[in-house]
């Protein structure tokens, strides 16, 4: 993990500007059968509404935009945000999910797809996450109703603590 997190802090610039990997053509080799890269707010709001009527949802994963905004609104920092996702991805779990409870709840946990890519991958696909995107959690549907504030709904006060110290506030 030391090794990986030098390899992240001392690439991160380097990885934005001049990686031989292309982000997205490794999302759409490992990310794109589940996540879509794109979507409009309207179709955001139907999946939503979708979900809280207890109905399946019609895609597999959040969709990036979605994902991008909500790693952002805990980890606002580039090198956080890649640190986390490129951890995340190779050894996720729901203890470590920053999706909303409803979220997990519906689509699960995500398969470590991280464990199949290579390092130069992972942090290829991380930067194109971060940078493709520029939606704020708190414009987004699901943003906009507070339920962005806690992680789990019976751990709401740590949650903002840890948010608040996260952001620096």
């Amino acid at each position: 993990m030391k090794k990986l997190k030098l390899l992240i802090l001392g690439t991160s610039f380097f990885a934005t500007t001049c990686l031989a990997v292309d982000g997205f053509e490794v999302h759409k080799k490992y990310c794109s059968s589940c996540h879509l890269s794109e979507i409009t707010m309207e179709k955001l709001q139907k999946i939503e509404s979708m979900v809280k009527a207890g109905k399946k949802p019609p895609i597999k994963a959040p969709p990036f935009p979605e994902v991008s905004a909500r790693i952002k609104y805990f980890y606002p920092s580039k090198e956080d945000f890649i640190k986390f996702v490129v951890d995340y991805i190779t050894n996720p779990s729901a203890e470590k999910a920053k999706c909303l409870p409803m979220a997990l709840q519906k689509f699960g946990v995500m398969p470590p797809i991280g464990k199949v890519m290579t390092d130069e991958e992972k942090l290829a696909v991380a930067n194109w996450l971060y940078d493709n995107y520029n939606t704020k959690w708190e414009d987004l549907p699901v943003g906009k109703k507070g339920q962005g504030q806690c992680k789990h709904k019976h751990n709401h006060e740590h949650m903002h603590k840890h948010m608040h110290e996260h952001r620096g506030e």
